[in-house]
């Protein structure tokens, strides 16, 4: 992608920031998953509409997961939506709106684009495909902030 086009998309898209995410995290959008280093602080160029945001913590070794838990977004362009990990109840919260605004503009000033990485828009389609019937009104109905808990077995090979 031309650095002109991908400026465009870190601007026009909306932004996951993801505070004091513990290395070897989980972090997912959609239908792409991160394995988080230390500098991973969230996800920009995100398309804007309904985004299932997901995570599984792992232990200090990386190896083993918790379980995956997750929860809807409805992103309007250039949003910058701001959570933090909270390590005592091993999840995201919301921060202040104080805070969410000063974190918003450090990230429209460009000083987190180097710790974000970029939405898999060639893999946006797929995720257009199933979210088709989720909407804002849907997602207001359950809370936006809803957690949900996905138990996949993919890995286990006993059964």
């Amino acid at each position: 992608m031309e650095p002109e086009a991908a400026l465009e998309f870190v601007k026009q898209g909306a932004t996951m920031l993801l505070l004091d995410v513990p290395q070897n995290t989980l972090i997912g959008i959609d239908t792409h998953m991160f394995s988080t280093g230390p500098n991973f602080k969230g996800v920009k160029m995100i398309p804007p509409g309904v985004h299932f945001i997901y995570y599984s913590s792992s232990n200090r070794e990386g190896n083993e997961f918790s379980p995956i838990v997750g929860f809807f977004v409805d992103a309007s362009p250039s949003e910058v939506i701001v959570r933090k990990w909270d390590s005592k109840d091993v999840r995201f919260v919301k921060l202040s709106e104080e805070e969410e605004e000063r974190y918003a503009q450090a990230v429209k000033n460009l000083e987190f684009d180097r710790q974000l990485g970029p939405y898999a828009l060639d893999r946006y389609g797929d995720w257009k495909h199933l979210s088709n019937y989720i909407t804002k009104n849907t997602i207001g109905s359950i809370g936006e902030y809803t957690a949900f808990t996905l138990s996949l077995n993919v890995f286990d090979n006993e059964n």
